[in-house]
């Protein structure tokens, strides 16, 4: 649900000008290149004053001084020692330059993704997963005769969402599956390291006669359209998925009455919400999601991922403590409509932890007429098994949830016998035939 990288995210999710890339040479932006190195140096040695120049107006205007100070002393704490750039890639477009610095820290590799205006002012600074140097092709079994992927476009009302409509061939009034992103800016594919997991589930799917709908997630691209003091997981994760739900039900050769949600890591968790918004819905199916509030999961994560260093820093150490303390707090609030949140935990502002705490997502599934099918990889870190043991409690009297468990999945369900780990998310991988199948055969008990 939330890797490092997504936890990182989250301090700085919303302030990230993203657009179209195009590729350049390096040696036509060496400027650009020279300010993104300078504001990395910075960075590192937490020299705020000598950034806070370097930022544009309209950053400035969005995020203050005190969580710039707060990015700039967490760096090294969550991710390890910097060490050095390894490689640098551009992206540019009418208005802005995007200076991507390929990081190590510790023993892992990170995208640092620079922002700059026209002005060579800083617009935005992103941390996400080292691009990688070339993408898992499809799962050798997928039969790409079986379907064909049409590009379209999610209008949302404010702005319109790239996605494709992948569709069987040979299929009339077919059962299709809209995707429904986790947590962090992802692509219409879900790219994870190499590795595209909602590509593999939508053409796995396809090729056993379901049809999918996947789009860009709306902080892939538009992270401008939210705004910062009110922000809630509704906004981030639930509102679009309900505009492509409708459109899912209105495409040629779909079924209306057979459309499916599937939704992994956060997607999963607010899976039950959209399903209250869209009656219509036939069922929804829940990946590594949790009933779990999303900041309850968390000291767990990092619990884990502590373990994993055979010594940990008193900064890691403290860090862990201050989060218990805050999720204690917030698990104080609920039930109490006269809660007030003032609180930050992890990025996620005030506003997104009271959405949380509003909306009982266990209580929720529960009271769904529609059918529920629950899947979880018994690897999985980030979601464990009190979060599936969280589901089969939630969901004891619900009268149509089946429930898949499979020890040897990873979050992103991913086969293995070694414990799972972040860099395991470089390895170029595919999610695995059996869980694909098991979703296909399941929606085709439904009809």
């Amino acid at each position: 649900m939330k890797t490092i990288e997504n936890i990182y995210r989250y301090h700085i999710w919303l302030v990230l000008l993203l657009m179209l890339p195009v590729s350049i040479r390096a040696q036509e932006i060496i400027p650009q290149e020279g300010i993104a190195r300078k504001f990395l140096g910075h960075l590192v040695n937490k020299e705020v004053s000598e950034m806070m120049p370097m930022f544009s107006e309209d950053f400035l205007q969005q995020v203050p001084e005190g969580q710039i100070t707060e990015i700039a002393q967490g760096l090294e704490t969550q991710l390890g020692p910097f060490k050095h750039v390894s490689r640098v890639l551009h992206e540019t477009d009418d208005n802005f330059h995007t200076v991507i610095l390929v990081c190590r820290f510790g023993e892992m590799d990170w995208g640092m993704r620079i922002t700059l205006d026209g002005d060579d002012k800083i617009a935005g600074f992103f941390l996400t997963m080292a691009p990688p140097e070339s993408f898992t092709p499809p799962p050798a079994w997928i039969d790409s005769t079986a379907f064909v992927e049409i590009a379209m476009e999610i209008d949302c009302g404010d702005i319109k969402l790239p996605a494709m409509f992948t569709k069987p061939v040979a299929a009339e009034n077919f059962p299709v599956v809209v995707l429904v992103h986790g947590s962090g800016a992802h692509d219409m594919d879900q790219t994870i390291g190499p590795n595209k997991i909602f590509r593999d589930i939508a053409q796995g799917l396809a090729s056993k006669g379901v049809g999918v709908l996947r789009y860009e997630k709306r902080n892939f691209r538009h992270p401008h359209t939210f705004d910062m003091e009110t922000i809630t997981v509704w906004d981030e994760a639930g509102r679009d998925a309900v505009h492509a739900i409708h459109t899912a039900m209105q495409m040629p050769g779909v079924d209306p009455g057979q459309v499916f949600l599937l939704g992994h890591s956060l997607g999963g968790m607010i899976a039950p919400r959209i399903a209250a918004e869209v009656p219509e819905l036939a069922g929804i199916i829940s990946l590594a999601g949790t009933p779990r509030k999303l900041y309850e999961v968390i000291p767990g994560q990092l619990e884990y991922l502590m373990s994993l260093s055979e010594e940990a820093s008193d900064a890691a150490a403290e860090q862990l403590a201050e989060t218990r303390e805050i999720v204690a707090r917030l698990r104080d609030k609920m039930g109490r409509p006269d809660a007030v949140y003032t609180t930050s935990l992890l990025g996620m502002p005030p506003s997104y932890l009271e959405d949380m705490n509003r909306h009982d997502t266990g209580k929720i599934a529960a009271g769904l007429p529609q059918a529920i099918l629950i899947v979880h990889g018994g690897r999985d870190y980030q979601v464990t098994m009190v979060d599936y043991n969280a589901w089969k409690n939630a969901l004891q009297n619900h009268n149509n949830t089946t429930f898949k468990l499979y020890p040897e999945m990873d979050h992103l369900f991913v086969a293995g016998d070694e414990p799972s780990t972040p860099s395991s998310y470089f390895e170029e991988n595919n999610v695995a035939k059996r869980v694909i199948e098991d979703v296909a055969d399941w929606i085709r008990m439904q009809q």
